[in-house]
């Protein structure tokens, strides 16, 4: 089961509170319905499609070069290619070889390498590890005691929560553990010390979609801050943070006021010794919903180790040392609890439905530690992703990545490549299924909940989606009943409305549908 925190990082983690603009949110993107402003070309009506299927690609052709050379898109970039999913030919391309940011839909090049070289069936484990004494002796006593440290070994695990944590607690419980003769020590060398991505440092704020990476990772390294109006005017709003740490301060008030506008703000910054400082003000409604805030936080794995510190010692479980981040001894340990991940066939939903940059970025730096050997760094994974390119015909200078979440402007690549990425992962049976159902549904779910909704492609398109300040992508495949599906990718660069182009894509895609089965526009 992917968690709560995940989701939620997605869809609250803009300063101060969903939704905010495009330039500070992650590269992709809110499933915010697309505003019917932007009307279809009349170039060529729809009802004009003709019955004879020998002359739709002219029709196809006429209607969708009349949506890209759109006024919307004056002055911008566009690269776009449809291919026919089972033979490869093109059905229709505009620029299909240009190299543009492609947003988010770096992501469609993530997981398809990781589903591919890791195998939908790969889980993270993180592991509670403790010494084992010679000659196969028990490693804790009778008394519950263990003797030297505890370790808990980190993985890179995207989708460890505190819960998960409890649940480790719980088995040292069940175990007998009650003292350790040592301290609990938090082992991160799974990935390098590095936790802040390529390009990320384009921007400098406490969102979370800008959360440290890092083998420590714990509620996706970012804090959720609760908070419920006061029970009258002008008194303070209650603030609970989650998960409750130790390695979280928390400073500052919200005011509940009687009227408006009131909105919360809530930054996190470092308040030394390796803890979060998280800081409130504002106001917020009497009577209102509680707000909740997402915000990264300073140092994963204090913030990993001092929650699970804390947690222990709520089961009863004392810590006679103080915490240390270290490797754990290669031998002699035994394990005394361990923690399984769901499968990455399921990750990668956060990737391809939900956009999550975190997630994204701890897949591509266990994606280089897995393929190209430990430490798991983000050139490692990058290398691996290259590879895996290169192995479909995608020459390594060809495009850049320089991250596996697309955020900033960081990465080109040309709908051509996309295409082929998805037409690939499409054709490849070990992870076809999940890579497909990975990707959000029209008027369905995901980033795509409220886009195309009504129309002809309402729940016939699985597609990913990428926006920033002046760039919008959509890529992904398009069906109808009976009919062999359309693979698309639209990207679209220098915009003076990323609102209209998203119009333009969803009228494309419509088109596409109306092409594989006429009788569905006729529907509309």
């Amino acid at each position: 089961m992917l968690r709560h925190t995940l989701t939620l990082i997605c869809a609250l983690c803009i300063s101060p509170l969903p939704v905010a603009a495009q330039s500070s949110r992650p590269a992709g993107d809110s499933g915010a319905a697309t505003p019917a402003a932007v009307p279809v070309p009349s170039a060529v009506p729809a009802t004009s499609l003709p019955a004879n299927p020998a002359e739709r690609p002219a029709w196809l052709k006429a209607r969708l070069d009349a949506l890209f050379t759109s006024p919307a898109l004056a002055g911008a970039k566009i690269s776009v290619l449809v291919l026919d999913a089972e033979s490869g030919k093109p059905v229709y391309g505009r620029n299909e070889k240009n190299g543009l940011n492609a947003a988010s839909n770096v992501k469609l090049v993530t997981s398809a390498a990781a589903l591919a070289l890791l195998g939908p069936e790969f889980r993270w484990k993180t592991a509670v590890l403790g010494l084992a004494p010679a000659e196969g002796g028990r490693a804790i006593s009778p008394a519950g005691e263990l003797q030297g440290d505890l370790f808990l070994r980190a993985s890179g695990d995207p989708t460890l929560t505190a819960h998960d944590l409890a649940e480790l607690a719980s088995e040292l419980s069940a175990i007998g553990l009650r003292r350790v003769h040592g301290g609990l020590v938090v082992d991160a060398t799974a990935f390098d010390s590095a936790t802040v991505g390529p390009s990320y440092d384009e921007k400098d704020d406490s969102a979370a979609f800008r959360a440290p990476s890092s083998a420590a990772s714990l509620n996706s390294n970012a804090v959720s801050v609760i908070i419920t109006p006061g029970p009258s005017a002008g008194a303070p709003a209650r603030v609970v943070l989650d998960p409750p740490s130790s390695n979280l301060v928390l400073a500052g008030r919200v005011t509940t006021a009687s009227k408006g506008p009131a909105a919360p703000i809530v930054q996190t910054s470092d308040a030394g010794k390796g803890q979060t400082r998280v800081a409130v003000s504002g106001r917020i409604l009497l009577g209102g919903e509680p707000r909740i805030v997402l915000r990264r936080i300073v140092q994963p794995d204090l913030f990993l180790g001092q929650t699970f510190k804390q947690i222990l010692q709520k089961r009863g479980i004392t810590i006679d040392q103080p915490l240390r981040v270290a490797a754990a001894p290669k031998n002699g340990l035994r394990a005394l609890a361990t923690h399984d991940s769901p499968t990455l066939a399921v990750v990668v939903h956060e990737l391809g439905k939900r956009s999550n940059n975190f997630v994204a970025e701890q897949v591509l730096r266990t994606l280089g530690g897995e393929i190209m050997g430990k430490p798991g760094t983000w050139q490692k994974g990058l290398d691996a992703v290259a590879r895996y390119l290169e192995g479909l015909g995608i020459a390594k200078t060809s495009f850049t990545m320089h991250n596996g979440s697309g955020l900033y402007d960081s990465n080109r690549f040309s709908a051509e490549q996309i295409a082929t990425v998805i037409r690939a992962a499409m054709r490849d049976f070990r992870i076809s299924g999940e890579f497909l159902a990975s990707l959000a549904v029209s008027g369905a779910d995901g980033t795509l909940a409220n886009r195309m909704t009504g129309s002809a492609a309402e729940r016939y398109v699985r597609a990913k989606t990428g926006t920033l300040a002046k760039v919008s992508c959509l890529s992904g495949v398009a069906g109808a009943p009976g009919q062999k599906p359309l693979v698309f990718s639209f990207l679209m660069n220098d915009l003076r409305s990323p609102v209209e182009a998203r119009a333009l894509q969803d009228q494309a895609t419509e088109l596409l549908v109306g092409f594989l089965d006429p009788t569905l526009l006729e529907r509309k």
